[in-house]
This record gives structure tokens, C-alpha cells and sequence, in this order.
């Protein structure tokens, strides 16, 4: 989960809400970006960092008890592999497209874990040996599955950087990533406290993408338990983001 922390308390945003919005955000790119199997790689978008361990299977608070961001170093190498192993069978269950791009993203968080823990080594090369087959099925060659994971990586950013409000003052750039058509992106305010991203990738010359988070008024937890209830009984809120060329 994604925590920040405000006036009104602790904000959380899911992880599963961080992919929705990269979905909604990858969904207004240029028509000539969007490839065949258009939902395919939208699902795969939106899937990438589903079904992380729940509250019986790993710690997500703090020493002092606060709500631990996900930035914050806290599942063990044997969780890791767990977390992987799931989001990648489920989407084996879905599409190979699915798999081919959520493979690619597994190896990009747990490439320096593996060289130290054997068993993530021995899952990732597994997931790489059935990209030539999965390329082979949707008749991609390594060109176009760069592509599509270069689609995944900027829409990811681009709500990575939306969910923690870290978009810099009134006309400063922050860097998204060097990501589509090889080319390196920036998001910036604008005066009117609308954002920018420079090239513009999308259709439309504006559009507004919203995501939800939950409000925790109280500054520590006793347990998961008390966290996990907190946050089902949290009051939601609807952030918006509008931007413009």
C-alpha cells in the first residue's frame, strides 16, 4: 500500500487502486500506441501488482506502529517469491500476453533478489523461458513486446507518481521515465494546478483520471487486526487529476 501523510491523518491507496489508475491512465495513449490485443495489455496494466499477501501472511506496520509504505523494506525474500508466484499464475490462467507482460515486470522488481535468493533465480528463469513461446502465440517479435512493456512501465510511473503527490511546484519537471518510442518524459504543474506531460502521449487534449483512498484518523495500530479493520471501516475519498497538453 501506498501511505501518506496529511492533515486529516494517514492516507492509504491500495496497490490495487495504483494499477486501476495506471489502467485509466494507459487507456487514453495515442490509437497508434495501442496495439492488438489492446485489452490484453490494459488488463496486464491494471493486474501488476494484484494479489499481494493479506494481513495473516505479512507485517504492513512500522516498529512504532504507523502504516508501512510499500517503499519501506518489509517482506521477506520467501513472501517476495509468494507474491510473484501468485500474480503470475493468475495471469497464466488469463492470457499468455498477460503473462508475457507481468513476467517482464516481475523479473524488473526481483532481478537483485535473485542473485542473492535461489529459489526467486529459479522462478525467474523459469517465466523467461516461455517468453519465445508467448511471443510466438500473438505473433510479437522482441521489438514489440519491448513495446508493450514500455507502455506498462510509463502508465505504472505516471501512477506511481499521481497516488504519492510528489508532482513538484508550479512549472518544475520530474521525470517520468525514458520509456515509449524510446523517448524520456516529464510531468509538470501548470499554473492553473493542472498537469502536463511533456512529449504528450495521449488522444484527447485533456482528460481527468481519479482514483479513491482511505482516511485514517489514528496515528498508531496495536496489530495487522486493528489495521485491517481500521481501514475497512475508513472513510473514502476521491482524488482527481486533470491533464492537459
Amino acid at each position: 500500500m501506498i501511505v501518506k501523510h496529511s492533515q486529516e491523518g494517514w492516507e492509504i491507496i491500495s496497490h490495487y487502486t495504483h494499477g486501476l489508475l495506471s489502467g485509466k491512465i494507459a487507456s487514453h495513449l495515442e490509437v497508434e500506441l495501442m496495439p492488438e490485443h489492446w485489452i490484453d495489455v490494459l488488463t496486464g496494466i491494471i493486474e501488476h501488482d494484484d494479489h499481494l499477501l493479506d494481513f495473516d501472511e505479512q507485517d504492513y506496520l512500522t516498529e512504532n506502529g504507523s502504516p508501512k509504505d510499500f517503499s519501506m523494506k518489509g517482506s521477506t525474500n520467501k513472501e517476495a517469491l509468494e507474491h510473484a508466484k501468485r500474480v503470475f499464475e493468475n495471469a497464466m490462467q488469463k492470457s499468455q500476453l498477460i503473462a508475457l507482460l507481468i513476467g517482464r515486470h516481475l523479473t524488473f522488481l526481483y532481478e537483485t533478489l535473485a542473485q542473492d535468493y535461489k529459489p526467486m533465480a529459479k522462478f525467474l528463469k523459469k517465466i523467461d523461458s516461455l517468453r519465445t513461446s508467448q511471443r510466438k502465440l500473438y505473433e510479437l517479435d522482441r521489438k514489440d513486446e519491448e513495446h508493450l512493456y514500455n507502455i506498462m512501465l510509463f502508465s505504472d510511473r505516471c501512477s506511481l507518481i499521481l497516488c504519492q503527490g510528489v508532482i513538484p511546484e508550479v512549472e518544475r519537471k520530474l521525470e517520468i521515465n525514458k520509456t515509449i518510442n524510446d523517448q524520456r518524459f516529464f510531468i509538470r504543474k501548470k499554473s492553473n494546478d493542472n498537469l502536463t506531460v511533456e512529449p504528450w502521449p495521449f488522444r484527447a487534449d485533456n482528460f481527468c483520471v481519479q482514483f479513491e483512498y482511505r482516511v485514517l484518523k489514528e496515528p498508531t495500530f496495536k496489530n495487522n487486526e486493528h489495521l485491517k479493520k481500521a481501514l475497512k471501516e475508513a472513510s473514502i475519498q476521491m482524488c482527481t487529476y486533470t491533464l492537459e497538453k
